[in-house]
């Protein structure tokens, strides 16, 4: 009876035992639970103030400042003393008129001029001819450079042209008086070259050359009497200088 309650007395306090065992291990692990929380949520507070103090933390697009626009208020790249020299430096490599002074007439409109074509000297393959553009207005006009060149057909559609600058002469201002002249001299091939067909045609005979003023935008025409130009229409011209060209 005695070694009944001896065991039933070490049962209940291994029983007991085990109990408290169990309690301090789940103890154990809520105060590792606790200790991370506190570790994770001092973390975030530490964050949030190196976020206040100017850290890594990427800036709110709402709250930048936009950058201040450039000032366009001065002088720049477009002001007037660089604009005349624009001007001058057009005028002096003759791609357009220099500036107008006081009392100087007009520039030559293509209301103003009549064009004409004479034929000079042919050379072995090569055609040249007198552009002639006659003032036929009552006042006098001014012109210089280049004139734009326009192969024309019967029916007054264009033929195929390319106009080349010959630079071997410097452009000059002229100044044409009402009945007086200034000339071009142009020329072409008539040889076949590698730009027109192979059967050796270079195309159809225009019928009239369509000229372009020097720093117009409208032509005045001329009648072609010269056949075909060969080299897909292309003709050189020098500037225009005074008078009438070469006597026939």
């Amino acid at each position: 009876m005695a070694s009944h309650s001896l065991r039933t007395a070490a049962l209940a306090a291994l029983a007991a035992l085990t109990v408290l065992v169990a309690g301090g291990c789940a103890g154990s692990d809520d105060t590792d639970d606790t200790a991370g929380s506190r570790d994770a949520s001092d973390t975030a507070a530490e964050e949030r103030s190196a976020e206040r103090d100017g850290g890594p933390a990427e800036a709110d697009p709402a709250t930048e400042e936009a950058e201040p626009l450039p000032d366009t208020s001065g002088s720049g790249s477009g002001s007037g003393e660089e604009e005349d020299s624009d001007r001058e430096n057009t005028a002096e490599d003759g791609s357009g008129p220099p500036p107008a002074a006081a009392g100087d007439p007009a520039w030559c409109s293509p209301d103003a001029l009549s064009a004409s074509l004479n034929p000079l000297s042919p050379g072995a393959g090569n055609r040249y001819a007198a552009l002639v553009l006659t003032n036929t207005s009552d006042s006098a006009c001014r012109t210089q450079g280049w004139p734009g060149l326009q192969l024309t057909a019967q029916d007054g559609d264009d033929i195929p042209t390319t106009t080349v600058r010959d630079d071997s002469a410097a452009p000059q201002v002229l100044t044409v008086e009402p009945g007086g002249s200034a000339w071009a001299q142009l020329h072409w091939s008539a040889v076949p070259g590698e730009q027109d067909p192979a059967d050796g045609n270079c195309g159809p005979d225009p019928a009239g050359l369509a000229v372009i003023p020097p720093d117009e935008y409208s032509p005045t025409s001329a009648e072609w009497d010269f056949g075909s130009v060969c080299g897909a229409g292309r003709i050189e011209a020098l500037p225009l200088a005074a008078g009438t060209g070469p006597a026939r």
